[in-house]
């Protein structure tokens, strides 16, 4: 009996292709009601996703929770027109000892469009 290759593979479940450079990208969103836009930078975390690092003491963390869905505006580059997806929170954590200290990881999840 012959293994299939395939079979080894893991699916990748995200909704929008992995972005291999992320350098100069970024996401912009106003949570729930507020008033105030919120721009970060997008950082590939790991092969398992990318999101936006916050700082602890940020007032955004008090708009925002895992499981929300939000409208944000992506700009995949600096000088380019932004985009908008729906995105899911899907957590709030603290990042590995010794990087980003301060800090929380926000990750990101791109909805596929109904």
């Amino acid at each position: 009996m012959k293994n299939n290759p395939e079979s080894k593979k893991t699916m990748n479940l995200r909704g929008e292709p992995r972005t291999k450079n992320l350098k100069n990208a970024s996401v912009e969103f106003k949570p729930g009601n507020n008033t105030m836009v919120y721009h970060f930078k997008l950082k590939d975390f790991s092969s398992e996703g990318f999101g936006i690092l916050v700082r602890k003491d940020s007032k955004v963390l008090k708009h925002i929770k895992q499981g929300d869905v939000l409208t944000m505006m992506y700009h995949p580059e600096a000088a380019t027109n932004p985009v908008p997806h729906n995105t899911q929170i899907k957590h709030i954590s603290e990042p590995k000892p010794g990087k980003h200290q301060d800090h929380l990881l926000v990750g990101l999840l791109i909805l596929e469009s109904g």
